[in-house]
């Protein structure tokens, strides 16, 4: 009797469970974003928190702010780790040192933000792309406005190899700009505005628009993309959750686009920012959960890209780092391009 009592419990409590899942109910109450504080990675999980999106949905969300996105691949190899927000040249290293990581959804596409600017004498000097070739170019070593810079040679038949690049950080590249010691300098906001601001540049090309006299317009010369990521025992284990969260993040998402004042002053408020800085780096960035092919391809560059700098041990396949699954049950027009990855 008491054997049949047990197997009659465990039935029930199965039945529950799978009607909880039918349901949709999340597995979780509460669960812990690892997230970069940064208006470009993670500006819609600020303002579902804020706006009480995720209670909206039923579950807690609690933010666990770090500053650097570089520090991910050694904090996530502690196993504590399991939902939080990253670009490509954070999950492709986790990935590639046997770690399971799997970008579930996109949140902005942050190119924009990825500048060239020329000095004051390079603005005379450049009458066309081939005149970079003369220039003196400060950027630090392996930034990722690197592949920028190749697919605007490539583009426009400069030879990206008579480029001479000086090895300097974004604060010392804005020194020497002033100065006139490089004729330009590749980085990131905000240090790219403070080299507009402080030392006269002018914005040459970004990494999805080029300002370049004759081919100005939107270009694809840098596929970066900051989205949710979720470790494989997360998504095995509390998929419900998952998409309650990017049901959350969605509603988040129509809100930065529809009402981008109350956004900026939440995100400068949980960045830790002012409001204007916050305003012009959200202006940069597109905001949206459509998965598209360009993220794929876009993380098969960053492969290459880092496998080239020998960051990585061994490419890893693009595709095994994306999951759309969940992003699809939650609203099938967000999924324009459909990973097949099964979960680890």
């Amino acid at each position: 009797m008491r054997h049949l009592t047990v197997v009659l419990a465990a039935g029930l409590v199965l039945g529950a469970t799978a009607a909880a899942l039918a349901q949709g109910k999340p597995e979780l109450s509460e669960v812990d974003a690892w997230l970069v504080r940064d208006a470009q990675m993670s500006a819609q999980f600020a303002v579902a928190d804020a706006m009480g999106y995720f209670r909206e949905q039923g579950i807690k969300v609690n933010p666990r702010w770090y500053i650097a996105g570089t520090d991910l691949p050694s904090m996530w190899g502690a196993g504590n780790i399991h939902l939080g927000t990253a670009t490509a040249t954070m999950v492709v290293p986790i990935a590639a040192a046997g770690q399971a990581i799997y970008n579930i959804a996109p949140q902005s596409d942050i190119a924009g933000t990825q500048q060239v600017v020329l000095g004051k004498r390079a603005q005379e000097l450049v009458r066309s792309p081939k005149d970079l070739e003369k220039l003196k170019v400060g950027m630090p070593k392996g930034a990722s406005v690197t592949m920028a810079i190749q697919s605007m040679a490539k583009d426009t038949g400069v030879d990206f190899t008579k480029i001479q690049f000086v090895n300097l950080s974004p604060p010392d590249a804005i020194t020497a700009l002033a100065k006139g010691d490089i004729d330009a300098m590749a980085g990131w906001a905000p240090w790219v505005f403070n080299a507009v601001k402080s030392a006269g540049g002018k914005v040459y090309f970004t990494g999805n628009r080029s300002y370049i006299p004759g081919k100005e317009g939107q270009v694809d010369w840098l596929l970066v993309h900051a989205g949710v990521v979720a470790s494989g025992k997360m998504l095995k284990e509390n998929p419900n959750t998952l998409k309650a969260v990017l049901r959350a993040l969605a509603k988040a998402t129509a809100t930065i686009n529809a009402d981008r004042e109350t956004s900026v002053r939440i995100v400068a408020r949980e960045m830790k920012t002012d409001e204007g800085l916050a305003r012009d780096i959200m202006a940069l960035n597109v905001y949206s959960m459509e998965m598209t092919d360009k993220i794929y391809r876009g993380m098969g560059e960053f492969v290459d890209f880092l496998y080239s700098l020998n960051r990585i041990p061994a490419k890893v396949a693009p595709d095994s780092l994306f999951y759309t699954r969940l992003l699809k049950e939650v609203d099938p027009t967000l999924v324009r391009w459909e990973s097949k990855t099964e979960v680890k």
